[in-house]
């Protein structure tokens, strides 16, 4: 029998840790945050309960606000990595109120207790994560969320209409995968702070500008 608030937050950490890793073999982990996540849930005072590294979306919804809880979203496809048009166009075909989403990085945490909560929340802060807060305090740990406010939103079919040309939604995608890379630097940004502080690593201090997606590929 569980005897301590200690005993919870072990025995609980241990079976979100065997899951991780077991989804993790599976492919069900975002791969470029997989063995961040992994070597990051053997600090004695953290585990992830959820993880994204960022997404790209195409959702069937008349409207995103009505459909949020509600069942009536469907998720058409979804990437954790920039998109092309002929994907996009690929499934444009499967809806008639078709929504591109772009999502940052989020990260559900359980810190084991406040001063962790606090000391990982501002490194998150300094990191770019404005969103991030403590949700809740329970007996066994302090759950935090790590949310960047990288975000698009833009329908791109409405009533069976496709809304722009072949040209204009290119350029919609370059945006929706700007979004995307900005969040996912972000999400570099926190690991290497995290790595400097838990598990003693230094970096050199990060100058370089980010560049647009859309400029980032010209020059592939």
């Amino acid at each position: 029998m569980l005897s301590t608030v200690a005993d919870v937050y072990e025995v609980r950490k241990s079976r979100f840790v065997e899951r991780l890793i077991k989804e993790g073999e599976e492919g069900k982990v975002d791969f470029d945050i997989f063995d961040f996540l992994r070597e990051f849930n053997t600090l004695s005072n953290y585990y992830t309960t959820s993880s994204c590294s960022g997404r790209i979306m195409i959702i069937n919804a008349f409207s995103l606000s009505f459909a949020k809880g509600r069942g009536l979203a469907k998720i058409l496809a979804k990437w954790h990595r920039p998109v092309t048009l002929s994907e996009v166009l690929s499934v444009v075909n499967n809806g008639a109120n078709l929504w591109l989403l772009t999502r940052g990085p989020i990260l559900h945490v359980v810190a084991r207790n406040m001063e962790s909560a606090v000391d990982l929340s501002k490194l998150a802060k300094d990191a770019g994560f404005k969103r991030s807060s403590i949700l809740s305090i329970k007996d066994w740990g302090v759950v935090i969320e790590i949310e960047s406010d990288d975000r698009l939103d833009i329908p791109i079919k409405i009533n069976g209409n496709l809304l722009f040309n072949n040209n204009q939604l290119n350029e919609i995608i370059n945006t929706a995968n700007e979004t995307l890379m900005f969040g996912k630097l972000r999400l570099v940004r926190l690991i290497k702070l995290i790595e400097s502080r838990y598990f003693n690593r230094s970096y050199s201090q990060d100058n370089e500008a980010l560049v647009p997606y859309r400029v980032f590929r010209r020059g592939l």
